[in-house]
């Protein structure tokens, strides 16, 4: 027995990046946090059920509903837009995949590019289970946001063939353990177990692209809320998980890990969730300049002048390029994964429909010969002005030249919902009640938007989940 007992409370030695976010993760308060840090994180929020909502009836969204149906807890979490509860990792992996099935959620990018709003899952669903407040869940999303941002300044793992999705492996996992009420070791325990299961390839955003884009980080999510409870009843992990010999910085990133040496709230640092950036349309982040800027071009041509379309040139910063504008699968999209995806496609697609929402992706667009012809007059290159600006600006030009030999062009650097050019709130309420609109009535969304306005009073998170149900 006494040596079961020394067992069970045995502690991991931490290396010193294991300290620092465990300390982090551990000491910070609601009480720490900025008024502008708290209204960022509600506007996340609200944002993310926008996306949700108007991916209710996707094909991903349908197929990770219909699995998370068939399990039930009365200590698990509500699927959103249902009054059923499932274990509280299986509704993360149904929200997760409902907030990222459009590509409609908010972004970030440094070296490497990320959603952090795929996180929210982990904080909003255990929330729910552990009966916390309106302030543990901001609490909870402000850590998520700022280590999954953190971790995208330190290392770019995009190249090196992994996902970034790993990254979800420790910002999912921390605040899931902050909910969950966990020591300072077992934080870490639970965030070892997550990284040493949780690491994901590149492939899943290579070519053809295929549903489970949405849900990648969904399963990262579930990932991580299992990890945490594993640790909740009793389980430890792996330690050195990221200066280990076979560690996080050796194996994945590849000794390349320059991690803040302050986060948000230490000595005035700024928060990381003000940095990031809401979409405007449903398509991949590195567009969103090149939509507006293909939106003013085809005001000036009109829309007759489409079919006298000679060539369209995008300039973009490389990262952009890599991404969305390099691969022959983008000039040939047979999924609404990779058109969402593709500059060519997005650009020919504004140009021929003047709109993007979800419907410029379905599968009468694919097929649509004319818009696939207009695809193929698209070339792409970088501009090494814009590559220079990336972190901060992010860029796209667009030059149509026309039959008759007239040119067109238009730059544009800061989208809407960038930091420097963000959305207003009633902007974003209207994102969001158009969303909603086809499945909740006006009331559900007017109280939606009165409980996320004033979250700090909700005592109960179960009683925002409530108000979602489709009827």
């Amino acid at each position: 027995m006494v040596g079961w007992g020394l067992f069970l409370f045995k502690v991991h030695r931490m290396d010193p990046i294991e300290a620092r976010i465990t300390d982090y993760v551990y000491e910070l308060s609601f009480a720490d946090l900025t008024p502008q840090a708290i209204q960022e994180t509600k506007t996340r929020l609200l944002d993310s059920f926008a996306t949700s909502l108007a991916a209710y009836y996707s094909p991903p969204v349908v197929a990770i509903r219909n699995f998370a149906l068939a399990s039930h807890s009365e200590q698990g979490s509500t699927l959103l837009g249902t009054s059923h509860k499932s274990p509280v990792y299986d509704a993360a992996f149904y929200l997760g995949t409902m907030i990222r099935a459009l590509d409609w959620n908010d972004t970030y990018l440094n070296k490497e590019p990320a959603h952090p709003s795929d996180n929210i899952p982990a904080c909003l669903n255990v929330a729910e289970a552990e009966g916390k407040s309106g302030k543990d869940l901001l609490l909870a999303m402000v850590i998520a946001y700022e280590l999954h941002c953190r971790l995208c300044d330190a290392a770019g793992i995009r190249q090196k063939g992994w996902d970034h999705v790993t990254y979800g492996s420790v910002s999912s996992t921390a605040p899931a353990a902050k909910l969950m009420g966990l020591s300072k070791g077992q934080i870490r325990d639970a965030m070892s177990i997550a990284i040493t299961t949780g690491i994901y390839l590149r492939q899943t955003r290579i070519g053809t692209i295929s549903k489970w884009k949405a849900a990648a980080f969904a399963q990262a999510c579930q990932n991580a809320v299992r990890a945490a409870l594993y640790v909740k009843h009793g389980m430890d992990g792996p330690s050195d998980i990221f200066e280990g010999q076979h560690g996080l910085i050796n194996q994945i990133t590849l000794g390349e890990f320059d991690l803040a040496l302050k986060f948000g709230g230490q000595d005035g640092e700024r928060f990381k969730v003000i940095d990031t950036y809401i979409k405007y349309f449903p398509a991949e982040y590195h567009s969103q300049s090149a939509i507006w800027a293909a939106l003013d071009l085809r005001d000036q041509i009109g829309t007759d002048g489409v079919s006298n379309i000679e060539k369209i040139h995008v300039e973009t910063s490389f990262h952009s390029y890599e991404i969305i504008g390099k691969e022959p699968a983008k000039w040939h999209p047979e999924t609404k994964e990779t058109a969402d995806h593709s500059l060519p496609y997005i650009v020919a697609v504004v140009l021929m429909d003047g709109e993007v929402t979800p419907e410029q992706f379905d599968a009468a667009h694919l097929k649509n010969s004319q818009l696939q012809d207009l695809v193929q007059k698209v070339t792409v290159a970088e501009k090494k002005e814009y590559t220079d600006m990336y972190g901060k600006s992010f860029p796209n030009k667009v030059t149509v030249a026309m039959k008759n030999g007239k040119v067109y062009e238009k730059e544009v650097l800061d989208p809407k919902g960038h930091p420097n050019n963000p959305l207003t709130l009633e902007e974003l309420e209207t994102k969001f009640r158009r969303a909603a609109a086809p499945l909740l009535k006006k009331g559900q969304q007017d109280k939606i938007i009165d409980t996320i306005g004033n979250l700090e009073q909700v005592q109960d998170i179960g009683s925002l989940m409530r108000l979602f149900e489709v009827k």
